[in-house]
């Protein structure tokens, strides 16, 4: 085997799929990424960790077709320190040696065989259960921010360790919850139809957005089967199990009857959380809102170390009601909006908060909604 390739190419290719190798797996070669020749000019840069996986196609000179896995970790360090020019990549199937040359500089990586390599992609798309739907990658990836913040990072294997995907007449819902928390986003899709629930890992969504924004795709095809996924890009395939399991009933979860509504400038409110959590206890990470007439006191103290306060003027005419909050649930939420004002819904300082975006309308208030469960204040 032996190709040229310029080396932006070559590390936009590593990029894009080392981080899915298995470097503490007891299978050597899933430490590895597999290059190989798929044409006379292109060449995949592939890499698994047995549960997602990944290939993306770029342009090169192949001379000799063939295949090799190298360590991902030490290939990286090293094409990311060769000079700007071409760089020659030729394999020595005998023994796995493999020569990257680039300008006066030369370097030698034992490889694994090709053949050792899982197979990767070739039963996708093949299933007579399979639903493909095509999304603009910009839409998608908001909704995706938007809620996989609060998935459960430490039940990656149950539902509540995943995002919901509910597709249903032409509205894409995606919703996630850790049992705290409730994320819910809607999203104008055209289906064609199709009506499709399933449930993705918080960790392959991550590495997704961390893909597409790689990316200049403007749309992504996804390719749905009963227990895995395929997201299509142009040169790229990225795949992941899906979690199997019933999805709690989150649109029963979300209050509908909250009266006590306050509308508040969303900067203004991050502001004053982040100055009070310098003070806020750390294990507990409890800041408390003290509304009254007129005004919110954000509270928090440490009894070993102190106390902050901070006071916003707001618009509020209902009896005083003190609630208290993870103060890191709050921002999380705040920070994945892009209106000028939020509205928070509540109504007993025991009972979950609703946060809005400030729309012109209630339907489109309802397109991002994130509940949040009070902390018993003390």
């Amino acid at each position: 085997m032996e190709i040229i390739l310029e080396k932006e190419d070559f590390l936009n290719g590593i990029r894009v799929v080392e981080k899915i190798t298995s470097q503490k797996g007891t299978q050597p070669v899933l430490a590895n990424i597999l290059i190989e020749s798929v044409a006379s000019d292109r060449v995949r840069f592939c890499a698994t960790d047995l549960q997602l996986a990944i290939e993306i196609k770029t342009k090169a000179e192949v001379k000799k077709q063939g295949g090799i896995t190298l360590n991902s970790k030490k290939l990286a360090e090293i094409v990311n320190r060769l000079e700007n020019k071409p760089v020659n990549l030729s394999v020595d199937f005998e023994t796995n040696i493999t020569k990257i040359s680039c300008g006066k500089s030369k370097f030698e990586l034992v490889g694994i065989s090709a053949t050792e390599y899982p197979k990767l992609f070739d039963e996708d798309g093949k299933q007579n259960e399979t639903k493909t739907f095509e999304v603009s990658k910009n839409p998608f990836t908001k909704a995706i921010k938007q809620t996989v913040f609060a998935a459960a990072q430490q039940e990656a294997a149950s539902v509540l360790g995943g995002v919901c995907i509910n597709i249903s007449d032409n509205i894409l819902e995606v919703v996630a919850t850790d049992g705290n928390r409730l994320t819910r986003t809607r999203k104008e899709i055209n289906s064609k139809g199709e009506q499709i629930l399933f449930i993705i890992p918080s960790k392959t969504l991550q590495e997704f957005l961390r893909i597409a924004g790689l990316l200049e795709d403007k749309d992504i095809k996804l390719v749905v089967d009963k227990n895995k996924i395929l997201f299509l890009f142009e040169d790229v395939k990225f795949s992941s199990r899906l979690i199997e399991g019933t999805y709690p009933k989150y649109q029963q979860l979300i209050p509908t009857t909250n009266e006590k509504v306050v509308t508040i400038d969303r900067e203004e409110l991050i502001n004053s959380i982040e100055r009070v959590s310098v003070m806020v206890n750390e294990r507990t990470n409890m800041v408390k809102f003290s509304f009254a007439d007129k005004i919110v006191d954000i509270q928090t103290d440490t009894p070993e170390a102190g106390s902050g306060e901070d006071t916003l003027e707001i618009e509020y005419d209902f009896e005083p009601l003190v609630i208290a909050f993870n103060y890191k649930y709050i921002l999380d939420v705040l920070k994945n909006m892009d209106s000028r004002r939020v509205k928070l819904e509540m109504s007993t300082s025991l009972s979950a908060t609703v946060f809005k975006q400030d729309r012109k309308t209630p339907e489109e208030e309802n397109n991002y909604v994130c509940l949040i469960m009070p902390v018993q204040a003390r």
